[in-house]
C-alpha cells in the first residue's frame, strides 16, 4: 500500500468513531451515530479499483468455482424476484457482474434485454465467453449511461465493495427510469460478527477479525443502506433473506442450509426485524415523481415477501 486515506461514515459523514479491530492490517471502526461499521483507513479509491480491475481474480477457475457453482441457487432466487416484480420484462443493468450467471437466468425470455459491467478483466471474458453476454469492463461510473435508460439495476454481493457508494447510489438513481427498481443483495451484518469476530473466529481462524478488509470497505446494516438509497430518492419496497455460496464439505454444506432456513423463517416471522441470515435481498423503487433529500426511514417497514 503506497498510499493511505482516511473514509467517512456514507451515512453520517465525519462522524466520531470507535475502532472494532484490525482486518488483514487494515482498522474496522464503528460510526458512533449509526453504528454502521467501515474499514476507517486504506489504500486510495485508484489503488482499490486497480486490484479489482487485475489482481482480485486471478483465472478462469476461480470465477467459475465461486460466482457460478457456489453462487447458483442464490442467483436463481434472486433473478426469479425481479423477473416476478417485472413481469413485462425491460432493459436491465448488472453492476459487478461477475461471472454473468445471474444475467444468464434473463436469456431467452422474451422482453428482457441484459447487460453488465465488471470491473474484472478475467470475469468481464468469462462472462462474454461462457453465456454470450454483453459485458462491459470498468465501473459503473465510467459508462456514460444515459438518464432514465433502464428498468432495472441490480447489485449481488458487490456494493459493500464500492468505494464511493454514495455517489454510485446517485449514479443508479439517475440511470434508472421513473419507477424503476434498484435491487442489491448485501452480506448481512449480524451474521458476519457472529461468524467473523469474537471467540468462535479465534478458536477456528486465529484471527480477532475475518471480515475480508481490503475487498469489503462498508458493513451494511438494514437501516444503513436504507437510509443512503432514500437519500438519493429510492423508496424500499420489499427485502428478502438469503444464503451464503454454497462451499465447503458435505456435512458443512448440510450445517449451513440448515441455519438458512432457520433464519430466513426468523426473518419472515418478523418482517427482517430479527436478522441474523447470512445475507439480504433489498429492492428499492425509483418514484414516479422522485424527491431527493429525504434522510427519514423505518427500515423496519420493509415487508418480506416469498418468491412463488
Amino acid at each position: 500500500m503506497t498510499e493511505c486515506m482516511k473514509t467517512e461514515c456514507p451515512v453520517c459523514g465525519p462522524s466520531s468513531r470507535t475502532f472494532v479491530g484490525e482486518c488483514h492490517a487494515l482498522p474496522v471502526v464503528r460510526c458512533d451515530v449509526c453504528h454502521l461499521m467501515f474499514v476507517g483507513e486504506c489504500s486510495t479509491v485508484d489503488e482499490t479499483e486497480e486490484f479489482f480491475r487485475t489482481e482480485h481474480v486471478d483465472a478462469p477457475e476461480t470465477t467459475q468455482l465461486h460466482y457460478v457453482s457456489y453462487r447458483r441457487d442464490s442467483l436463481q432466487r434472486e433473478a426469479a424476484i425481479v423477473r416476478r416484480l417485472v413481469p413485462d420484462g425491460g432493459r436491465l443493468l448488472d453492476v459487478g457482474t461477475a461471472s454473468g450467471y445471474f444475467l444468464k437466468e434473463f436469456q431467452g425470455i422474451e422482453g428482457w434485454d441484459v447487460e453488465g459491467v465488471e470491473p474484472s478483466a478475467v470475469s468481464t471474458d468469462f462472462a462474454r465467453d461462457h453465456f454470450g453476454l454483453n459485458v462491459r469492463q470498468g465501473y459503473l461510473t465510467e459508462q456514460n449511461h444515459g438518464a432514465e435508460t433502464f428498468d432495472v439495476v441490480t447489485s449481488l454481493d458487490a456494493f459493500n465493495c464500492h468505494r464511493t457508494p454514495n455517489d454510485d447510489l446517485a449514479e443508479i438513481f439517475r440511470i434508472l427510469k421513473p419507477g424503476a427498481l434498484f435491487a442489491v443483495e448485501i452480506p448481512g451484518q449480524s451474521y458476519r460478527l457472529l461468524t467473523g469476530s469474537g471467540l468462535f473466529c479465534r478458536l477456528f481462524f486465529g484471527v480477532p477479525l475475518r471480515l475480508n478488509a481490503g475487498v469489503n470497505f462498508y458493513f451494511y446494516t438494514t437501516s444503513a443502506l436504507v437510509a443512503m438509497a432514500c437519500r438519493v430518492g429510492f423508496e424500499a419496497i420489499e427485502s428478502h433473506p438469503e444464503a451464503m455460496p454454497s462451499h465447503g464439505s458435505l456435512p458443512a454444506r448440510l450445517i449451513k442450509g440448515a441455519y438458512f432456513h432457520a433464519t430466513s423463517l426468523l426473518y419472515r416471522m418478523t418482517s427482517g426485524r430479527i436478522h441474523y441470515a447470512p445475507k439480504e435481498f433489498l429492492i428499492f423503487r425509483k418514484p414516479i415523481s422522485a424527491v431527493t433529500g429525504s434522510t427519514t426511514v423505518d427500515a423496519s417497514r420493509l415487508q418480506d415477501r416469498r418468491v412463488a
